[in-house]
Order: C-alpha cells, then structure tokens, then sequence
C-alpha cells in the first residue's frame, strides 16, 4: 500500500475507495516537531481528483443512506475494533508527526474509540419527531407535522493537527452514520495519523466511494472543496481567521465551525489558590498550549494576585520540559512559526511593561513555559 524510497515512506491518498498516488506525481514532505526528520511523504492531489472523489461519494451516498441505521452502525463498530488493535501503532504516529507525549496520543486513540461507539449509540437511539397541528395560528388538531432526519449529501471534513484523530472522527462518524458521503481534509501536519485511522476503516468493508481521504497543497485544493458545488456541509476544526474564510467561500451550506477562543480562569478572593494554581498549569501547559480550550489569560482579583503568581511560579518551574518521547508536558511547539509567533508575544508583553516571573527561554521550536 504504502512506497518507500530512500527509507522514507510516501503514502497514498484514498480517493474514491482506493489507496493511489496522485497523477501530479507530487509529495509534500512531513517533519516531525521534535525529531526534526521527514516522518514520510503525503500525496498532492489534483483538482480533476477532487471532482472523481465527490463525484463517487455522490454515487455511492445513496446506496449508503438505504441502509438501515444498523447496517451502518455495524461498519462504525468494526471501525473502533479495528483502531483497537492499531492503538498503539496511531498513538506513536501521533507523538512522532504532532509531538503530543505517547501517554496523551493513547489517550487520544481511546477517546476515539469510545466516541465512535458513543455515536453509533446515539443515532440508533435517535428517532422521528411530531408536532400538534394546533400549536400555531392558522393550526388544528386534525393535523400533524411529522419531523424525519434525513442525510444532506456529501460532507467536507477538515481536521486540525492538533487532535489529528479524534477530531476527524468525531466528523466522519457522525457524518456517516446519519447517511452521508465524505470527503475528508485532514491538516497537513498529521495527515499520516489520518491516513492511518482511515486505513483501519478501509478494512471494514466500508463500501467503496463513499469516503474519501484528500491530501494536498491548500493553494490548489483549499478553496475548491470549499467551494465545489458537490459539497453539501462542511464540518471544520482550526484558526478562526480560517473559519472565516470558509465562511466566505461556501455559499449557502451547512457550516460547523470550530474555532479558537481566549480563554480566561477566572480568580476570586475566595477561591482554594492551590487547585486553582494546579488547574491553570494543567489547563494551560499541557501538550504545550496547542489546544482552542487552552487557558490563555487569567483574570485575578487584586487582593490574591500575588499569592496566586508565587503558586504558579512554583508550579511552572517542576513542569516537565523536552521530548514527547519522555513524556514532557512541554514538549516543542508544532513548527518553528508557531514558536516565533508565541516569542512574539511574549516580547510585545515585555515592550509593553509587563513582569516576566520565569521562563522565556527557547531552543528551536522548544519553548520554556512561560509567566
């Protein structure tokens, strides 16, 4: 399935059901953040492959939808089955291409399993709604509105790297489930987790075509799956600068945008500063602050500001600090861009008089955490 050339794997795109190297014959390489070496080589899919993998999702959509609820539900099921016996082949594939430390890419595999289960549980458990015929003006009892789920078509899912598993699939299984063909976009920084969580589907007989897996350049592929006329809902995790521009481009679909946010703890007086401390370190530092739920400010009243700032300090220089292998906390941001960003940040807040209590050190893509 997979080639290999100069021990470096190239891995194929799964278009229209079927494992293939792209006709344009390009690669783009994945770097590990933190072992700072090629993982392997994803597909740069053309245009015209976009149009034959929608157009099959269309085709086989709705042999997919006339099967009962389930029929399809046995499909999912086999999937987390298949996942389990792969976990923790994905879970290195997550340390090795995202830097997330392995216990946390277990956990994240875990997750995945019992949200596939969650979801074939609760489309079995979903059923058809009625409505009274007199409960609005111009009504009558004689009439009854009858509410049916029904699939919308072909969905677009686009994952972030962050959660390069669970993320996609809390897309796809659900997407699926109800009925629906999908096309799936995973980031390009943890693309080999998707390809590995979709090759653990592909062995469940899932009926060829309605499911595809697209890699490529977003400046070709981007905002024409956006924009493609095939698509008919698109489900999106990342930047809210992204998110808007989605929203832009797609006209008159079904969005569901999962974007970023500024999350604030906030202090009072009376709060127990020591949990308060050990949760805005867990909620901040873990897997480095790569997370949209993230704590990335603190509101504190004044009277406890200073105890609350000592505990942090305290708790911030034991954090663990280094290579996902080793478990760290900490461990390097996902790409050098994003380091220089956060260094930004830190620096405009000491231009500006802020109070640096610890951290502020770097090393590559490594940086220390930071108050």
């Amino acid at each position: 399935m997979d080639s290999v050339k100069n021990d470096v794997v190239s891995y194929p795109a799964y278009l229209a059901g079927q494992w293939q190297m792209s006709s344009s014959h390009e690669t783009i390489a994945i770097q590990s953040p933190w072992q700072h070496k090629v993982l392997g080589n994803v597909q740069a899919v053309t245009q015209p492959e976009v149009d034959q993998s929608i157009q099959a999702a269309k085709k086989a959509q709705h042999k997919w939808a006339a099967l009962s609820l389930g029929e399809r539900g046995q499909y999912l099921n086999q999937w987390a089955r298949e996942l389990e016996k792969d976990k923790a082949e994905i879970a290195t594939t997550i340390m090795d291409e995202v830097g997330k430390n392995y216990a946390d890419a277990e956990k994240e595999v875990t997750r995945t399993i019992d949200l596939i289960r969650y979801t074939v549980q609760e489309a079995l458990h979903m059923h058809g709604e009625s409505v009274r015929g007199d409960g609005f003006p111009g009504g009558s009892k004689e009439k009854l509105g009858i509410i049916e789920r029904v699939p919308l078509g072909v969905v677009l899912a686009i994952s972030p790297f962050n959660y390069p598993v669970n993320l996609s699939a809390s897309k796809i299984a659900p997407a699926l489930m109800a009925g629906n063909g999908v096309i799936f976009k995973p980031a390009t920084q943890g693309a080999i987790s998707g390809i590995k969580m979709i090759q653990a589907l592909d062995r469940t007989g899932l009926p060829k075509g309605i499911l595809s897996l697209i890699t490529g350049h977003g400046s070709q592929i981007g905002d024409y799956l956006t924009e493609h006329p095939g698509i008919n809902m698109i489900s999106f995790t990342g930047s809210t600068q992204t998110g808007k521009h989605l929203s832009q481009k797609s006209i008159m679909i079904p969005l569901v945008l999962e974007l970023g946010g500024k999350d604030p703890a906030i202090v009072c007086q009376d709060a127990d500063l020591d949990l308060t401390a050990k949760n805005i370190i867990g909620g901040a530092f873990a897997y480095s602050g790569q997370r949209c739920t993230a704590v990335k400010r603190v509101l504190v009243d004044d009277r406890v500001a200073d105890q609350l700032v000592a505990k942090l300090k305290q708790a911030i220089e034991t954090l663990s600090v280094g290579s996902p292998a080793d478990n760290s906390t900490v461990v390097p941001l996902i790409d050098d861009k994003s380091a220089d960003f956060v260094q930004g940040l830190i620096d405009d807040a000491l231009d500006k008089g802020a109070t640096l209590v610890t951290g502020n050190r770097r090393k590559e893509n490594l940086m220390a955490p930071t108050c």
